[in-house]
């Protein structure tokens, strides 16, 4: 862990907490991701009930996450999958260790790899309630540089998600899970 990273994760705990809405959440994200040098984020928490639908967070493609949602790749996504049975954060690509994928899977993986979405670490979050949701920094490719500042933070960031459960993650009206963070 860094000497940044307690004024980084202060400034991102004091960003949440004045949130009110998505964008709020969303620009916050960001700022923490880019000081990470983790620049492409989503936060997806998933419902709790299975006919619910899932709320996305992210500055992915709006292209690609209109697309993931509607084809409701949650649902088939290995990562999610992953992050649904807790842990440390893990890292991953199309190349997921000991997953054989089915053909749904793997043409999730293909179709993101045309949003450059092709490789990344996602941290599991579940709350006390046991709700599931997943904060995931993706890269377009699996390169040193990406390797690295995944590696260096990994330890700080399963930290985060101690923070993170403490977080409301199901689909709620937007007034009940903006005002929690206050």
């Amino acid at each position: 862990m860094t000497k940044k990273m307690p004024l980084l994760f202060e400034t991102f705990v004091e960003k949440l907490s004045e949130s009110v809405d998505e964008t709020d959440f969303r620009d916050a994200m960001a700022g923490a991701a880019t000081a990470l040098d983790l620049l492409t984020f989503a936060y997806l928490a998933l419902p709790l009930q299975s006919c619910g639908e899932p709320k996305l967070i992210s500055n992915y493609p709006p292209p690609w996450t209109a697309h993931y949602l509607q084809n409701q790749y949650q649902k088939v996504d290995p990562v999610i999958m992953r992050a649904r049975c807790g842990g440390c954060p893990f890292p991953w690509g199309s190349d997921l260790r000991g997953v054989e994928m089915s053909p749904a899977q793997q043409k999730l993986f293909d179709e993101a790899a045309q949003f450059s979405i092709r490789c990344g670490l996602t941290i599991p979050i579940i709350d006390r309630r046991g709700c599931v949701a997943a904060m995931t920094f993706a890269a377009d490719k699996p390169n040193s540089a990406f390797l690295r500042v995944a590696e260096r933070y990994e330890q700080a960031l399963h930290s985060w998600r101690h923070f993170f459960t403490f977080m409301p993650v199901e689909s709620c009206p937007a007034t009940e899970q903006w005002t929690a963070f206050r």
